[in-house]
């Protein structure tokens, strides 16, 4: 069943995650491989839907997942921007301030 094989990826993503601190690292291989399938899942599910009507299930969890990536989109873009902000300040020697 569908709902056996997403938790079985989820159990395998968060033991990935969990053996890098939190963090999912992925090869560009496994990237790819996980992106080209969910995109080939929601293809399925939407002929699914098509035929059967829409599945309700899940739908807070799918926006709680997009605003989790935006979320995190914009984090790393501030992260990024603060950090070329702040190398072209020198470094304090420690001195009184001025």
């Amino acid at each position: 069943m569908l709902s056996e094989d997403l938790s079985n990826l989820t159990k395998t993503l968060m033991s990935n995650a969990a053996a890098h601190n939190g963090k999912l690292y992925l090869s560009a291989r496994q990237t790819s491989i996980l992106l080209d399938n969910l995109g080939l899942m929601s293809v399925d599910l939407g002929q699914y839907e098509k035929s059967h009507g829409p599945i309700g299930a899940g739908a807070p969890n799918i926006a709680a997942i997009q605003r989790g990536l935006v979320t995190g989109t914009v984090v790393s873009l501030a992260d990024r921007r603060m950090s070329k902000i702040c190398s072209a300040f020198t470094t304090d020697d420690g001195g009184s301030a001025a």
